[in-house]
């Protein structure tokens, strides 16, 4: 008798953890849904219409020429390192916390892009710089082992092109930034000989033989990094830019960004990696609501969509963050996103 009602209470139990697990599923298709629609309408449209007027022949590829900036011209500049194909997100971050650059003239904004194996997406590409003229085009191969030569083609740029330029933030284009309180921070807090942002200290090599970011003692003999800034978002101070780049042509080339930049190079000529509280350089450790950025100064890892909504939510002081922007609301969300999109 005992063993039958025991039979029982397990076949409830059971029941019970199927009937949430399904109501938990259906919930997380309902919430998950609108993502997977607009993520895949965004894909099959991207940038269709741009398209459609290059093989009209209403828009012409013609190379665009970036203007040379002098003494005191730049305050800030802003250089985004951008894959070809990530139309969506340079288009957002024009809409956003880049258009500050077209109001206010001492800031100026540029994106950073390689060469695309895709034919179609690098002329796409070509003729959105000859609509907006903000992307400078390097003899760089789009993959994750180039990234530290891209920083080192803007270091070059800036150190070329734009003498006299108070900061250099190198952002990823997957990023939120407050310019406005990063602008009040820089004019009430001047820097220099620095190196800004997420720092990061007593890092050391992964040498696991199947690690994905395996270094082999021939490519890094040390057993720790030097100090350096995450590289997701970091603020050069003008007065080093060029030295930086020098060292670049001394300094051994290391497959990690950051940790060449920020970390050996910075190293090598003795300037100083500070840390700044208002750098959020975690993955998405707060919620995609621009309230929860009025205080900080980045945010990492959020969609051309999120961006765009966060800097509309950042514009409105009476603005409050939606019930699925709150912190373990959205982990969950994401969670389930990741799951199931």
């Amino acid at each position: 008798m005992k063993k039958m009602q025991a039979l029982k209470r397990r076949i409830q139990t059971i029941k019970h953890i199927v009937k949430w697990v399904v109501i938990i599923y259906l919930l997380t298709y309902i919430v998950c849904l609108p993502f997977r629609e607009s993520k895949k309408g965004a894909d099959e449209t991207s940038y269709k219409l741009l398209q459609a007027y290059v093989e009209s022949g209403l828009l012409e590829t013609a190379p665009m020429r970036h203007k040379t900036y002098s003494n005191g011209e730049v305050f800030l500049l802003i250089m985004v390192p951008s894959a070809v194909s990530n139309f969506e997100q340079r288009d957002a971050i024009r809409r956003t916390w880049g258009n500050v650059s077209t109001t206010k003239p001492t800031v100026l904004l540029k994106f950073v892009l390689g060469k695309s194996k895709d034919t179609v997406q690098q002329s796409l590409a070509e003729t959105e710089n000859s609509i907006h003229n903000d992307i400078l085009f390097e003899e760089i191969l789009e993959t994750y082992e180039n990234l530290s030569q891209k920083s080192i083609a803007l270091l070059r740029w800036a150190s070329t092109n734009c003498k006299g330029v108070k900061y250099l933030l190198k952002i990823d284009d997957d990023m939120f930034l407050n310019l406005p309180r990063l602008l009040n921070e820089l004019n009430a807090h001047p820097k220099t000989n620095t190196i800004s942002g997420c720092k990061v200290s007593g890092a050391s090599p992964f040498r696991f033989a199947f690690s994905k970011w395996k270094i082999s003692r021939s490519d890094y003999k040390q057993d720790y990094y030097p100090d350096y800034i995450a590289g997701t978002a970091y603020l050069i101070s003008g007065d080093i830019i060029s030295n930086l780049y020098r060292a670049t042509r001394n300094v051994p080339y290391f497959i990690f960004e950051d940790v060449y930049i920020t970390g050996l190079c910075r190293k090598h000529i003795g300037a100083v990696a500070l840390e700044n509280k208002g750098f959020n350089c975690g993955y998405r450790n707060r919620g995609p609501c621009g309230n929860n950025f009025r205080y900080q100064i980045t945010g990492h890892h959020y969609t051309p969509r999120e961006i765009q909504r966060m800097w509309l939510e950042l514009q409105d002081r009476w603005s409050n963050c939606r019930l699925v922007d709150h912190y373990f609301i959205y982990k969950l969300v994401d969670l389930f996103k990741y799951m199931f999109l």
